[in-house]
């Protein structure tokens, strides 16, 4: 489900006060119920079962965005100012094919025409590993060899809300937030819809194996032919479990029987926003090889701020704002041309 390519719900930002327009809260319900399930419409009253919760997720949103500190300056010339920046990336060179090549950058680019503005803005995501590697460390005159310590390393880059302005790019975020929301909502329903195809399939399951049970046991008619009793015990094995698999069924069954309570299932989702999306910051002491720094060593560190997203339970993603000239992005390679060049040698030899 890709729900950020319609048109922006946040047009205007709306007021911290908790008041939002009309049109806001409306497309936001109908963004919603597209992403979930269509049939919610057949719910009586459903945009009025949804509009607190929906204008509770909004809220969540806009508080988190704003939140975010201001787009730092991600130009060539700035990197070795920015610590931030040089733990994120090996190179400066790095920084900028990033900023380049991205297929958000791209598809900017083609939708743009004329001039391009002189900075662009755009919201950098990246993943933070920790690892514990043997370095050495010096104590005094000391050096000290095998020392465990903690490496951090920044990876999986990618960007992602390229626009002309800081403010265009923090409302295309509160618009990915929201629609991560929704796709906890999607989710949601989804566990229910394939647990209860697993059951149903478990349930063909034991009855085709009641039904082999049965004949082993020789249950029909031909048992009045046999002189000894058949065994039962699979049988009556089979028929518990059975019970059991068709009252649970049963239970999702009922619980799933209607669209009111799938709705029921999204309202519970958007009602509580900070359980399923949060932001937090990191604190980090690192030395110019990323190595984390205790923060009472005399070791030259750099004490480093992230922020970082908490998508569900256990997926974090460090994002930062970043801003940089236009006219620092590369050209898109020419495979051709590269292909030639490479070839070229070896059809001269």
């Amino acid at each position: 489900m890709v729900l950020r390519f319609l048109q922006s719900i946040f047009t205007a930002v709306p007021s911290r006060s908790g008041n939002h327009d009309d049109p806001i809260i409306e497309a936001a319900i109908d963004r919603v119920i597209d992403g979930t399930d269509p049939r919610l419409r057949a719910v009586s009253r459903y945009r009025r079962k949804l509009r607190g919760p929906v204008e509770a997720a909004i809220q969540h949103v806009i508080t988190l965005i704003d939140r975010l500190p201001p787009a730092i300056d991600a130009s060539h010339r700035s990197f070795t100012a920015c610590p931030q920046l040089r733990a994120a990336f090996a190179s400066p060179d790095q920084l900028r094919e990033t900023l380049s090549f991205s297929k958000h950058t791209r598809n900017y680019l083609q939708q743009t025409s004329g001039p391009l503005p002189t900075e662009l803005y755009a919201v950098l995501g990246m993943d933070r590993v920790e690892k514990t590697i043997l370095g050495v460390e010096l104590h005094g005159d000391r050096v000290r060899r095998d020392v465990p310590q903690t490496a951090v390393n920044f990876c999986n880059q990618r960007l992602a809300g390229v626009t002309h302005s800081e403010r265009e790019t923090r409302r295309e975020l509160m618009d990915r937030a929201f629609d991560s929301l929704i796709k906890v909502a999607l989710d949601n329903l989804t566990v229910i819809r394939t647990r209860r195809r697993q059951l149903e399939q478990r349930q063909r399951e034991l009855l085709q194996k009641k039904a082999g049970a049965l004949r082993s046991a020789r249950m029909g008619l031909d048992s009045l032919l046999e002189s000894t009793m058949p065994n039962l015990a699979d049988a009556g094995n089979i028929e518990r479990q059975l019970w059991d698999l068709e009252a649970e069924l049963g239970k999702i069954r009922a619980d799933s029987a209607t669209l009111d309570h799938l709705l029921a299932i999204i309202i519970t989702t958007l009602n509580k926003p900070e359980q399923h999306l949060r932001l937090e910051q990191i604190a980090l002491n690192l030395d110019h090889m990323n190595i984390k720094v205790p923060p009472d060593s005399s070791q030259i560190a750099n004490a480093l701020i992230f922020d970082e997203a908490l998508l569900g339970p256990d997926r974090r993603l460090t994002v930062l704002l970043v801003r940089f000239p236009s006219r620092e992005l590369l050209s898109p390679p020419d495979f051709f041309e590269e292909a030639q060049r490479l070839l070229t040698p070896r059809l001269l030899t």
